[in-house]
């Protein structure tokens, strides 16, 4: 006997509440998960600032405020 068939008789001895349950957890898990490239070295800063401060800035105004912070 093979494992599908192993598994339909034991959902055929379930109750409809618990096949039910079973029926959503499946549902849940056949959708693939997208994998999530880690991003390596410089580009993993990339974003960094964003998660800071979410409105975009110049770099012009990035630098003046490192230059405010060399003078004080």
């Amino acid at each position: 006997m093979s494992v599908v068939d192993l598994a339909i008789e034991k959902v055929k001895r379930l109750n409809e509440s618990r096949a039910r349950q079973l029926l959503v957890w499946l549902q849940a898990h056949e959708q693939p998960v997208p994998a999530l490239a880690v991003p390596l070295g410089a580009r993993a800063m990339l974003g960094y600032a964003r998660r800071l401060r979410p409105e975009a800035r110049a770099t012009a105004d990035w630098l003046s405020e490192l230059r405010e912070g060399e003078r004080d």
